[in-house]
């Protein structure tokens, strides 16, 4: 078997040419399947069920304002977002500590995001916004779906505590960033991204509305076949967890792409956490694997 010396002189054995050959040929094998029941499993849902895999940002907004009456219904088609406030929520404090935004003392207070301005884009009805006002933070949300926000407002209207903590604009983030440069302590992406087309143009919108030192969250589909299966195929399609038609995979982003986005406007990323549906309990848990969905957080420097 041949064998080679490392650094300090100790023999390696290295692989059979024909093992390695026959290991590329299966990830080959592997890969080109994988393709195939992704393109066969497009074709096949579009025919019996009507299935759009590309839809414009017009179509996402349309479909998301089509579901704004069961926004709030913890047991409904949203239930997904409002469990995954168990974990952005909690990430967007303790990234703001590390960051000396706050005081590790503040980690578990009701009041720990007193004093700082948060921007949610893409905010919906406000499940993710008004969690965070609930610690006490000044949230501006935004959203073009018109119905949605009326959604956002009606529900905090019920809540005396949040009115004057959350504002909501029917708005794009383009309309919005011009007028707010240097505005916001945090801007927060949750879920958002991947229904963009021009991610780039919206990440840099981003950096124009964040203060220097100002934190961006973003939590999104990683763009692998891993994620295209479990969020449209089981998600929306088999287990109807989420609205169906309402992802892209050709939207979807991959972690060095949006990493390099940010960077390439000064928003530097101190941490990647990715994350995991374990979907049989409809719960999202933080995973040491990348395929599925990831959360980023990335300093304006």
């Amino acid at each position: 078997m041949p064998r080679n010396l490392d650094m300090d002189g100790e023999q390696n054995v290295m692989e059979p040419w024909e093992l390695v050959v026959f290991k590329l040929v299966l990830h080959f094998l592997k890969t080109m399947l994988l393709r195939g029941i992704q393109k066969l499993s497009i074709a096949f849902l579009s025919l019996m069920e009507g299935l759009s895999m590309r839809g414009t940002e017009q179509d996402d907004v349309a479909t998301f304002d089509q579901l704004s009456a069961h926004w709030w219904e913890p047991n409904g088609q949203m239930k997904l977002l409002h469990k995954l406030n168990k974990l952005r929520v909690p990430m967007v404090v303790e990234g703001l500590i590390k960051t000396g935004k706050l005081d590790r003392k503040q980690r578990h207070t009701t009041d720990s995001l007193k004093g700082l301005t948060i921007l949610d884009v893409g905010c919906g009805g406000g499940i993710y916004t008004e969690a965070l006002a609930k610690l006490h933070a000044k949230v501006v949300g935004i959203d073009p779906a018109k119905h949605l926000i009326e959604v956002a407002k009606a529900h905090v209207e019920k809540q005396p505590e949040l009115r004057e903590r959350c504002h909501y604009e029917e708005v794009s983030m383009e309309e919005h960033a011009p007028h707010h440069v240097g505005k916001y302590d945090v801007v927060v992406l949750s879920e958002t991204i991947e229904h963009v087309v021009d991610k780039s143009m919206l990440l840099k919108h981003v950096a124009t509305v964040l203060k220097p030192g100002g934190s961006v969250f973003v939590t999104t589909w990683n763009k692998s076949t891993w994620a295209w299966l479990l969020a449209v195929v089981v998600l929306e399609n088999i287990m109807k967890r989420l609205p169906r038609g309402s992802h892209d995979y050709d939207k979807f982003i991959s972690i060095e792409d949006l990493e390099a986005m940010l960077e390439g406007y000064n928003c530097r990323t101190i941490e990647l956490r990715p994350f995991y549906l374990k979907f049989w309990m409809d719960e999202w848990i933080w995973v040491p694997f990348t395929k599925m969905s990831y959360a980023v957080h990335a300093i304006k420097e």
